[in-house]
């Protein structure tokens, strides 16, 4: 299986060639996608690369269509038996934890794997404690989207197979920094098998170039959608699922939504809210497990 590193970049001279060159030699091909950079990224990422790999330009489309642009590069020249990582060129990603990141692949366990800070033995270190709120209540609205549990949705840590790229619907990707959360949303609800890997939290020089406001709110909105779309898809739609729980995961998702808006009237009504999400996640954790095969569910 050939590893591919996508390395999406732009305005990172400072950063490129370190992370570059900290990229181990096991790595088959390195894809540099510059993404609109004015500062000589484009140039210094080919000098650094050698012949391990080929720098990409593209015209500011953001993080997440750089990715989609290199991951469609390597499906062309390794075709599905490959496994694409993307990392960073601002270094924020520990090129040692690259083993480890595409071993559920490797190993046949995972289609897409998520680097975890929080499961790193020094945890989130060195994370901005407005990061670590945002990316609590991002992982919180992502797992409801994916139907995976996922408590570090934020990292952009990854590892994709092959398989899993040559089979996504690229018309309908997420181009900016919520690709993420995008990826996990519709990896979860097409049913992709998902695994979590501790890696190394790293801050540094790097300057990132989000909007926090603005960020949030999109990708909230984004995920809150996927929410829906998943039950619809899930429990509305689809042939496999057992009729009784499509009734029961209905009736549970609107009744315990009417219950929340009789507590205006009944303050008791928040316990019927309550108790039928708690049921209704229950349900929704089975039938999870049950379209990934009891793995990485």
């Amino acid at each position: 299986m050939r590893v591919v590193v996508v390395m999406p970049a732009r305005d990172e001279v400072d950063l490129i060639s370190s992370s570059i060159d900290d990229i181990p030699p096991s790595v088959d091909w390195i894809i540099v996608v510059n993404d609109g950079s004015t500062d000589g990224t484009g140039k210094l990422a080919m000098e650094t690369l050698g012949g391990r790999g080929e720098v990409i330009s593209t015209d500011g489309i953001g993080v997440g269509g750089a990715i989609q642009i290199g991951s469609q590069y390597a499906l062309a020249k390794y075709g599905e038996d490959c496994v694409v990582v993307v990392m960073a060129g601002d270094g924020q990603m520990d090129a040692n934890d690259l083993p480890l990141v595409i071993q559920p692949i490797q190993e046949g366990r995972a289609d897409h794997v998520k680097g975890n800070r929080w499961l790193h033995v020094d945890g989130p270190k060195g994370m901005p404690w407005v990061r670590r709120i945002g990316t609590w209540w991002l992982s919180r609205l992502t797992s409801l989207a994916s139907g995976v549990r996922i408590r570090d949705s934020q990292c952009g840590y990854t590892a994709t197979s092959g398989q899993m790229i040559a089979a996504w619907d690229w018309s309908r990707n997420w181009q900016g920094y919520g690709y993420p959360n995008w990826w996990l949303m519709e990896a979860g609800r097409r049913g992709f098998r998902i695994e979590e890997v501790p890696v190394k939290s790293i801050y540094g020089s790097e300057k990132s170039g989000i909007k926090l406001p603005r960020f949030f709110l999109s990708v909230s909105w984004m995920l809150w959608l996927g929410v829906w779309r998943r039950g619809i898809d899930w429990y509305i739609r689809s042939k496999s699922t057992h009729f009784a729980l499509k009734f029961a995961a209905c009736t549970l998702w609107f009744g315990g939504w009417s219950a929340l808006f009789w507590t205006t009237q009944e303050p008791m009504s928040a316990l019927v809210f309550f108790a039928s999400f708690l049921l209704l996640s229950m349900l929704d954790h089975k039938e999870s497990k049950r379209r990934r095969g009891n793995i990485g569910a």
